[in-house]
């Protein structure tokens, strides 16, 4: 652990100093006899009254977005992670490092690609490969790989815009974020509820596949089944989200997804009938006395073969608090884009409410470093009860010291 910290320490000066310095300063480059600086990094549009119905970046990002836009962002994480007492000795490693690149061709059409290597299945992940027209001002038409609507979670999850170390249990137990699946949707704004605005998303997916029992260690892993880029039935799930703007800064969305996850015909031979998947997430942001709270919930319904019941969950479901603060902005008075955030979250996953264990429950805190909108510098501690079907409890705990920035 000695040796830990100074390198840990050493990282997180490294990564203060490059937050520190900004991007619009950097050495001018030259071409031919004439120095040009390059552009700065700009940031999407301040939140308008009305709800968009366009996905903008959540970070900062190169060029512009009528034109050309680019970026990237990445994460290191440093921490004492103790199971059951043991130390794990993977006290470092590199959590997220993904790109994102935009094309508009005119007014109306415009392209998006992004991908991300994964720490946590340690793979690639195409996250987005997707047309977007623009059918009128309050509507828009898209196609491709895309994030798919469970949750606002799973729509931004860019991990220098994070408060904590790691994502809550219910979107990487049973959404799957990133969760993207090829498809065709559309997406807009139009209506009020109570004199709210809102908004939607409309899409078929390919959905998930049987990988979310038969990839799946120890039960029902609906993550298992995520980012299906070719449908292994033939059959389109649909994936609809609705979402409600009291005010510029608060939203209430409820989302669902259902289709068909197995085969049923194998070499013209039927051998199963169709059994289905349904994932059911709301979430809701808000603020109140100085604090930004956000809470999630999901509810996953499978249909599972008959004689796998007692080894494979039927249903799963979770939930999660998160209250965020912002203590001082900015940190020092020569640092005007710094803010130092504090944040608690509670999360729980039940993964087999038919037997007593099969879950997890988790407290996490963190104290936060941040430099607006480039990165983040997270101090972290969590504590965590994780139940085996047989109820055998296993407990988990650390602090962390994590890195996010875009660059």
């Amino acid at each position: 652990m000695r040796a830990r910290m100074p390198i840990a320490a050493a990282g997180a000066a490294a990564l203060l100093a490059l937050l520190a310095t900004d991007v619009g300063s950097a050495a001018p480059v030259r071409t031919g006899s004439t120095a040009r600086a390059p552009a700065p990094v700009r940031t999407p549009p301040p939140v308008r009254e009305e709800p968009s119905p366009w996905p903008l970046r959540e970070g900062p990002y190169h060029g512009s977005l009528d034109r050309i836009a680019f970026g990237a962002y990445g994460e290191l994480r440093f921490a004492e992670d103790r199971v059951r007492g043991v130390t794990d000795p993977e006290w470092f490693s590199v959590g997220r490092i993904g790109g994102f690149a935009s094309a508009r061709f005119n007014p109306r059409f415009e392209f998006l690609l992004e991908g991300a290597w994964d720490q946590g299945p340690d793979d690639f992940s195409l996250e987005q490969a997707d047309l977007r027209y623009r059918l009128k001002p309050s509507m828009q038409l898209h196609a491709g790989v895309f994030l798919v609507p469970l949750g606002r979670t799973n729509l931004q999850h860019d991990g220098p815009s994070y408060e904590f170390a790691e994502r809550s249990l219910p979107a990487t137990q049973l959404i799957g974020v990133p969760n993207a699946q090829l498809g065709v949707g559309v997406r807009g704004v139009g209506g009020k509820f109570h004199g709210w605005p809102l908004s939607y998303e409309m899409a078929v997916v390919t959905g998930y596949d049987d990988g979310l029992i038969m990839d799946a260690v120890g039960g029902t892993r609906v993550p298992m089944g995520r980012n299906n880029y070719g449908d292994n039935n033939g059959v389109p799930a649909l994936s609809i989200r609705v979402a409600a703007h009291p005010s510029a800064t608060s939203e209430i969305g409820l989302a669902a997804q259902s289709g068909k996850y197995n085969k049923t015909v194998l070499g013209g031979v039927t051998i199963d009938r169709s059994r289905y998947i349904h994932v059911l997430v709301a979430d809701a942001t808000s603020g109140f006395a100085g604090f930004d709270l956000f809470t999630e919930a999901a509810v996953a319904l499978i249909d599972v073969p008959p004689g796998l019941e007692a080894l494979y969950a039927q249903q799963q479901y979770g939930g999660s608090i998160e209250l965020t603060r912002a203590l001082r902005e900015p940190i020092f008075s020569g640092w005007t884009h710094s803010r130092l955030t504090g944040a608690l979250r509670v999360d729980a996953v039940e993964l087999d409410p038919s037997v007593l264990g099969d879950s997890r429950t988790r407290l996490s805190a963190s104290l936060n470093v941040r430099h607006v909108p480039l990165g983040v510098i997270r101090f972290g501690w969590y504590y965590e009860i994780a139940r085996d079907r047989f109820n055998n409890v296993t407990p988990k705990a650390g602090a962390t010291l994590t890195t996010a920035a875009y660059f």
